[in-house]
């Protein structure tokens, strides 16, 4: 009878990570713990979890499969010369905030909505009606997963679900996460 252990076992690599993966973890561990439970969306295929916060959570950080995570931060989209990256994410400057994320917060000071647009230029800081910098990575949350060019693993309608859950029970945790999903690094030009 012959032996049915493989001849080459996989063992678990005994080396201990380095300290820049390891502090990285941390880090990332750290802006968005407790958060990913509160953030989980539909089951995906393994490989396009990667890119969301739960995914990004359990996932091997220091040598991710698939393609990368992307993300673009508000600065670049809010700036005149990226405006035109706009046009193929379906969403135009000028969208009311409101009426994009079913909401009713985002008011200037005579009662009007706020566009996608000022709520990136106006409201970065302490203008946010929520919480500091939420509309501000919101709305490039949006324009990240909508656009066909940016691999940010979530759909527009599921940033949209997200912030409607949580804007006013978890506005700094939301922002906190977009924000690191935002700096990912920006595939546009």
């Amino acid at each position: 009878m012959s032996d049915l252990t493989p001849e080459n076992q996989d063992t678990p690599d005994q080396t201990p990570p380095s300290p820049a993966v390891d502090a990285s973890r941390r880090k990332l561990a750290g802006t968005a713990l407790g958060v990913a439970a509160v953030f989980t969306l539909a089951s995906r295929p393994v490989w396009a979890n990667q890119c969301t916060i739960s995914g990004m959570m359990s996932g091997n950080l220091s040598a991710p499969k698939g393609p990368a995570c992307e993300g673009c931060t508000p600065g670049y989209w809010m700036q005149d010369q990226h405006l035109d990256s706009w046009i193929p994410t379906g969403f135009k400057t000028t969208d009311k905030f409101n009426m994009v994320f079913k909401v009713t917060q985002y008011l200037k000071s005579d009662g009007t909505p706020y566009t996608l647009l000022e709520v990136m230029r106006n409201l970065n800081g302490s203008g946010d009606p929520i919480s500091t910098n939420l509309g501000f990575h919101a709305v490039a949350a949006l324009l990240n997963a909508a656009h066909p060019n940016v691999n940010y693993g979530y759909t527009s309608g599921e940033i949209i679900s997200l912030f409607q859950k949580n804007y006013l029970t978890n506005g700094a945790a939301l922002k906190n996460s977009l924000d690191m999903m935002n700096n990912r690094g920006c595939p546009l030009n």
